[in-house]
């Protein structure tokens, strides 16, 4: 039996009630959450709080899309509260399953890219699923081979099965200026250590500079530091979610 205690039933009041979950102010919000007696914050926690609370579709950039589905924290808040923007995933099978997921959506475009610092194609290392991989591992890609070996544990042969794939990239301005977004509510990044790249492209002085950001902390290394420094120099607070940093400003 689950003892009721009062910070148990706040955090199911939270999780339950989007007004609850809206107008908590933010550091009691993630100090509710988190800490050694909560279950933490994490992607899917904070995505729900960002649409509980808006009063209207926000839109969102999506970098590492995968199939749009599994263990994604956009999916159900973009069908949901009929958010708009770019998803963008670069390998071709996962790119079509991405396509599909959002076949129906309006406001969704799909773009079959990565996000580098310079517009061309780049290599990509990957590994063919087979039975008996981990689920996640369907995705699993980065253009750090080290990252892709950080999987070894539970992969033993995945240095034997490791493929290069060359893939198209775009750089973040060019993603932007080609759907025409201005504006960014949300940026969410998940490119198996290849996130800190990304952040240094944002000009957080234009109007697209976004207000959410959550992007991949585990794989970042010595990087890590360095991008939370440029977010709090940016006016962002930055709060650790899991295997994510979540950071937001006015």
């Amino acid at each position: 039996m689950v003892k009721a205690s009062p910070r148990w039933v706040a955090r199911n009041v939270v999780r339950r009630i989007p007004p609850a979950n809206a107008r908590m102010p933010l550091t009691m919000w993630a100090g509710l959450w988190g800490g050694p007696a909560g279950p933490g914050i994490d992607a899917v926690s904070i995505v729900k709080r960002i649409a509980d609370q808006a009063d209207h579709p926000l839109t969102v950039v999506q970098i590492g899309a995968n199939d749009g589905e599994m263990g994604d924290p956009l999916h159900d808040v973009i069908v949901s509260y009929g958010w708009r923007g770019v998803l963008v995933e670069p390998l071709p099978h996962l790119f079509t399953a991405l396509r599909n997921t959002y076949r129906d959506t309006p406001g969704i475009a799909c773009e079959q890219t990565a996000v580098g610092t310079e517009n061309g194609s780049m290599t990509m290392y990957t590994v063919p699923w087979k039975p008996g991989d981990p689920v996640w591992a369907i995705g699993l890609s980065s253009f750090r081979r080290d990252v892709i070996l950080e999987s070894a544990n539970l992969m033993p042969d995945i240095a034997e099965r490791i493929e290069e794939v060359t893939v198209p990239v775009m750089r973040l301005d060019t993603l932007l200026a080609k759907h025409q977004i201005n504006h960014i509510d949300l940026l969410q990044i998940d490119t198996e250590g290849y996130d800190y790249e990304i952040l240094k492209q944002i000009d957080f002085s234009r109007t697209w500079a976004p207000r959410h950001l959550i992007y991949e902390a585990c794989h970042l290394g010595d990087s890590l530091e360095k991008a939370r420094a440029i977010l709090r120099d940016a006016g962002y607070q930055v709060f650790p979610a899991g295997y994510d940093d979540y950071a937001y400003r006015d």
